[in-house]
């Protein structure tokens, strides 16, 4: 009797996890989140052991963000038209496996950077492919009313990726080398595929996806009147309707605002966490590499910490903790930059993930609760691609200024300079009164269904 008492409490407390097709998709995530954050962690410290060079560096890390940027918005539609999600998936890990191996051996053979950079490169395609297909996947395993439980649990996941992966890749790294964690990452990717393949048949079809179409591909429906929808005539909707999103994110100061201050601190952060972070923390480069893991690991901790303060918190001027939390984080890096290395460098890492957590959950929040529905997901969009466009412009620039000023000055002065733009925003009394509240009024962006001109497009 004890013992099936025991057995409902261990079922309770793992929740959503006690489903079989869910939990091996959240270990597979887990998984490969792990090897992604050791990957970023040897990454770095090889080619400070090969080149010693900040430019050599910067250039690396700005051509890895590209990809994913670049994809993601491929892999979106791939994501909407196939017919097998979960294929996909396992496609983009077994891709990634190979790559790897690819990575490993030619880490192993040779030190020729450019080869090991172009590989490198493959993988955030096919991490573009992955993540908004990975996404939509969770309709399928997940029933709506465990949304919230399943996402939630992936948040844990993630947390978990960011703490173990940067503390496996830097005592790997610096106790076998680059070529090991690189090898690593690759039976993390290995490993995730054959979890994808356990789970079971999805709960929805791809006709199920959408209903009454005998052809789940978009295209192939029917325009006004019986006419097929042209390529053409629907990259125009798409383009008319981007547009739209856009016209209504400058109509709002607050959202414009929060979108510049994001890019350029967005841009500041790659930069000094991938360039300056990695030269300040392990100078010598591989045999280092446990500084700089324990680095990354201690902004997930520090994010943890965050969720636990803020879950305590009432958070009524929303506008100001948005941006404070921001310059928290700039302050944390320029402090880094003035310390150095060692233990205050760590605690500064703590802090910025502390904020991190903050801004990454009361801005999303934000739009859900301001923003009309008719308009979230291509505002959403666009706030995805504006927070991330400049990172690799970022990462690029900070080459240069690491060899004018070294890597501590770096950081310190663009920790600083991001902190002043995060202060900035505060001038705009639009954002000093921003309070939660119910979903800015929908003054006509919504398009007319019933109006069958594709270039008919409603003024805000």
């Amino acid at each position: 009797m004890d013992t099936d008492t025991d057995t409902d409490n261990a079922r309770k407390r793992l929740g959503i996890l006690r489903e079989r097709d869910f939990r091996h998709y959240w270990t597979a995530r887990a998984l490969s989140l792990v090897g992604d954050y050791a990957f970023r962690t040897a990454f770095a410290t090889h080619i400070i052991s090969v080149s010693g060079s900040a430019s050599t560096l910067a250039t690396a890390t700005a051509v890895l963000l590209v990809p994913s940027l670049v994809f993601y918005l491929v892999g979106g539609a791939v994501g909407d038209r196939t017919r097998s999600r979960r294929a996909v998936m396992v496609g983009a890990d077994l891709t990634r496996f190979v790559i790897l191996l690819l990575i490993t051996g030619v880490t192993w053979w040779t030190s020729d950077l450019v080869l090991i950079v172009a590989l490198a490169v493959l993988i955030g395609v096919a991490d573009g492919f992955f993540q908004p297909v990975s996404f939509a996947y969770m309709l399928e395993i997940t029933p709506k009313e465990k949304l919230v439980a399943a996402n939630s649990a992936l948040s844990v996941g993630q947390q978990v990726g960011l703490i173990g992966g940067p503390l496996v890749g830097g005592f790997m790294v610096s106790l076998v080398g680059a070529s090991a964690t690189f090898a690593f990452d690759a039976v993390t990717f290995l490993l995730s595929a054959i979890l994808l393949l356990l789970v079971r048949t999805s709960r929805k079809t791809g006709e199920e996806r959408r209903p009454g179409t005998a052809e789940p591909d978009p295209v192939t429906e029917d325009g006004a009147g019986g006419e097929p929808v042209t390529g053409a005539r629907r990259l125009r909707q798409v383009g008319a309707d981007v547009a739209q999103a856009g016209r209504y994110v400058v109509g709002l100061r607050w959202l414009l605002v929060s979108l510049v201050v994001g890019a350029c601190t967005n841009a500041v952060y790659a930069g000094v966490l991938d360039v300056s972070v990695p030269l300040i923390m392990a100078p010598e480069g591989t045999s280092e590499g446990r500084s700089l893991g324990t680095f990354y690991a201690l902004q997930g901790i520090g994010a943890l910490a965050g969720a636990v303060v803020l879950a305590k918190l009432t958070v009524r001027r929303i506008g100001p903790a948005l941006f404070l939390a921001l310059a928290l984080m700039a302050l944390a890096l320029a402090a880094t930059g003035v310390i150095g290395g060692g233990a205050g460098a760590l605690a500064m890492a703590f802090v910025y993930g502390m904020g991190l957590h903050f801004f990454n959950s009361i801005f999303p929040s934000l739009l859900q609760e301001r923003v009309p529905e008719s308009l979230l997901s291509r505002v959403g969009s666009l706030a995805f691609l504006g927070f991330n466009g400049l990172m690799p412009l970022g990462a690029l620039l900070m080459g240069p200024l690491v060899t004018a000023l070294d890597a501590r000055g770096a950081a310190a002065w663009a920790g600083l300079a991001a902190t002043l733009v995060s202060l900035a925003a505060l001038m705009s009394a639009d954002v000093r009164r921003l309070t939660a509240q119910s979903p800015e009024p929908d003054t006509g962006t919504r398009p007319d269904p019933a109006d069958g001109d594709e270039d008919a497009v409603t003024r805000l």
